[in-house]
């Protein structure tokens, strides 16, 4: 074959590739595309899915939440209008009262103060010769403050060691001992003093030096009368004091069984809570005592009540704002 044959033939089998070519990458082509396509639609069709799903959840969140709320409201309606409510002059019996009290405050304890209603039901009690249920109303009034102790404890960090968790002091108090065998159970219990953790002291006798978590709070406590048959004790705040100094304060409340910590508490201005609540009560030896609670919230705690936060506080928590 000559040079110009095979050139020619050659040039010929360049047409004819060419000529196959262009259909065959207009093929390729649109079988990219159609991938590209359903890809595409799928990765659309599944945004469209999970929005859809994500509206639906957060319907539904909505509408439970709604749901609660309604039944919530109904349910303290139905509890609380037999107290303040137009009954056809109808008086409830005692212990349909105490069982309403019980039921609004095992479901209410943290947005309400219900001090009032269960010192009223207790006064009726008493009245009525009913001292079972008397300490029913306590046992109802203890599990409360248990339960909102632990919320506390949890909210705030079982660690107070950094000053921001909450903490929880026993406070002892006596009566002054009298006889031998008093003083003799006054010396164990004072032997196992562990400042600040657990103090023991007597009535009227001033607790000091009680700090804060942080260190930046520090009052003096005195316990200066017992009711031992009501289980009530005259409390007098005498001084708080700040590393700025000292601020007299003649602070001074009855606190009674019926103290709830997260409704019953006192807020000072270096953002320090504390509350106090009876724990226990004990006569060992004719010697009489009572165990309370000295609760010192998480730093800047706010209480249930007081939710939602001002958006300028809240801002000032995070570190957003000055």
């Amino acid at each position: 074959m000559s040079r110009e044959g095979g050139l020619t033939r050659f040039l010929q089998v360049v047409e004819t590739v060419a000529k196959l070519a262009t259909p065959a990458a207009v093929i390729v082509a649109a079988w990219v595309g159609a991938r590209l396509a359903n890809s595409f639609q799928e990765r659309m069709s599944e945004t469209t899915l999970n929005s859809q799903r994500q509206i639906a959840g957060t319907t539904l969140l909505s509408e439970r939440e709604k749901a609660e709320s309604e039944l919530r409201a109904s349910m303290f309606n139905s509890l609380i209008n037999p107290f303040v409510g137009s009954q056809g002059g109808e008086r409830i019996s005692a212990d349909r009262e105490q069982l309403l009290v019980e039921l609004l405050a095992l479901n209410f304890h943290e947005h309400f103060e219900l001090k009032p209603l269960f010192e009223r039901v207790d006064k009726r009690l008493v009245r009525e010769g009913m001292p079972d249920a008397r300490n029913a109303l306590r046992s109802i009034a203890d599990r409360i403050i248990d339960r909102q102790t632990a919320t506390l404890r949890k909210e705030g960090g079982s660690d107070p060691s950094n000053g921001e968790g909450a903490r929880i002091d026993m406070l002892t108090i006596t009566e002054p001992p009298l006889t031998s065998s008093q003083q003799a159970i006054f010396a164990s219990l004072a032997a196992n003093e562990q400042r600040p953790f657990q103090v023991v002291g007597t009535l009227k006798e001033p607790i000091e030096d009680l700090r804060s978590p942080d260190g930046a709070q520090k009052m003096t406590i005195v316990v200066d009368e017992a009711d031992w048959i009501n289980q009530k004790f005259k409390v007098q705040l005498l001084t708080v004091g700040t590393k700025s100094g000292s601020v007299n304060s003649n602070a001074a409340f009855t606190l009674s069984r019926f103290d709830f910590p997260l409704t019953d508490n006192t807020l000072f201005s270096d953002g320090n809570r504390i509350a106090l609540a009876v724990s226990s009560i004990r006569i060992d030896g004719g010697l009489k005592s009572v165990a309370l609670k000295l609760i010192w919230f998480p730093k800047n705690y706010f209480t249930p009540r007081e939710r939602p936060l001002d958006h300028g506080e809240f801002l000032k928590l995070v570190g957003k704002k000055t």
